[in-house]
């Protein structure tokens, strides 16, 4: 109910009530946090760039070929029609225009009787008056308008930054399986919304990220010019599991690992490096040595089928525990 009474008022903000837009189009599950009302068909949604853009459009364009929908795609010659497919668009209803010239927007009126959506990269800028005219006439299909550009009077803008793929072993074997990637939304209301997901997860489509959770550390001491470092295994679900290095070589960096093994591995890898700190394990706390434990509160799974200290037996097995 509480998550119920804050999406409504994520409407009322966004004026979005007031404008009958309730039945925007559908979106998938880990956008609705951003895109309540769904797509807007009263308004533009334009996606103003970044990595991962197009792959934001094409999972967008998913959830409106849905259910017999149809999509077209305009001014987008290279758009990728096997990552579309990948991403789950049914590519028997989507019409493409790849080149409409300077004369696109009699192309988007043109199909917004028959399609449910329209994605358009625009070649050149539109005068206003003719943008509220097009959206004017797309309104009246309820036909919804995305765009690959910056859109004026758009009822949110969207973009994406810090990609950042996983799938690659630190020993640089493997593949790319999945980047995680921030997406922001900013509304006419001036409202603001950000959140992080798999885009694409490893089935190619869009996911939330699982929480973590700590499952053993390790906190080497530090000798000469090396600093600290904190290494940290977490238990991340159906995301696998997560190694995390904070200190010198990677000032915070964090790593997805489909199997415990390879993220075991990647502790030991990181051991190896520095042999000469002495390592010891602060499984039992999640803070640094000398402030006041904290419990770590069991872990979501055994590792190696032993409770979490793997950590002090990996660096005794290692010669490195203290």
């Amino acid at each position: 109910m509480v998550a119920e009474i804050a999406e409504l008022r994520k409407l009322i903000d966004d004026g979005q009530l007031s404008r009958g837009i309730l039945g925007g189009l559908p979106v998938p599950g880990p956008l609705r946090r951003l895109l309540p009302g769904g797509l807007s068909r009263q308004r533009a949604t334009a996606i103003t760039g970044g990595i991962g853009a197009t792959s934001l459009a094409m999972m967008l364009m998913a959830s409106a070929t849905d259910h017999g929908r149809w999509a077209a795609v305009v001014g987008a010659p290279g758009w990728g029609w096997c990552a579309a497919a990948a991403a789950g668009v049914a590519l028997e209803r989507v019409v493409s225009v790849p080149d409409p010239g300077p004369r696109w927007p009699a192309a988007v009126s043109a199909l917004a009787a028959a399609m449910t959506l329209i994605v358009v990269r625009p070649p050149s800028p539109l005068p206003a008056r003719i943008r509220t005219r097009l959206q004017a006439h797309l309104r009246r299909y309820d036909c919804v308008l995305l765009v690959l550009g910056d859109w004026p009077e758009a009822a949110v803008r969207l973009s994406t930054d810090q990609p950042h793929w996983y799938g690659i072993r630190p020993e640089g074997r493997g593949r790319l399986m999945r980047r995680q990637l921030t997406i922001h939304a900013a509304h006419r209301s001036a409202r603001r919304d950000s959140a992080v997901v798999w885009l694409p997860d490893r089935a190619g489509g869009i996911a939330e990220m699982a929480p973590t959770r700590p499952v053993a550390q390790w906190w080497s001491g530090s000798w000469g010019r090396w600093g600290r470092i904190r290494l940290v295994l977490e238990d991340a679900g159906v995301d696998g599991w997560v190694t995390v290095q904070d200190g010198p070589g990677a000032t915070y960096r964090t790593v997805y690992h489909d199997h415990e093994y390879l993220a075991v591995g990647h502790l030991r890898s990181i051991v190896d490096q520095y042999p000469h700190l002495p390592w010891r394990d602060i499984t039992g706390t999640l803070a640094e040595p000398g402030a006041p434990s904290a419990p770590l509160g069991g872990s979501a799974r055994q590792v190696d089928g032993s409770p979490p200290g793997l950590i002090s037996r990996t660096s005794a097995e290692l010669g490195y525990g203290r």
